[in-house]
């Protein structure tokens, strides 16, 4: 699986990319979407296949660093020896 993520000024702009990456480039996986917390819109990438560079230089939006979120973080008190 493959990962990028991109982030844009409005939901909109974030939709309209991701429907343009299933729909006309028929890119399949998942794609998760959220606001940032200083108002931007992120959209994650989780990719079958890897997307061609020529497709994703045309795409508007910043591309960022792709955080991981493979389970969930374990709270600090279960990680102290007194428990």
């Amino acid at each position: 699986m493959y990962a990028i993520a991109f982030e844009f000024e409005t939901e909109e702009q974030m939709r309209l990319v991701a429907d343009q990456l299933w729909n006309k480039h028929g890119i399949t996986g998942e794609f998760e979407m959220h606001q940032t917390g200083s108002g931007r819109f992120r959209l994650h990438i989780y990719s079958e296949k890897q997307i061609k560079d020529s497709v994703l230089e045309k795409l508007p939006g910043k591309n960022v660093q792709v955080r991981g979120n493979f389970g969930v973080a374990v709270p600090k008190e279960a990680l102290s020896e007194d428990n």
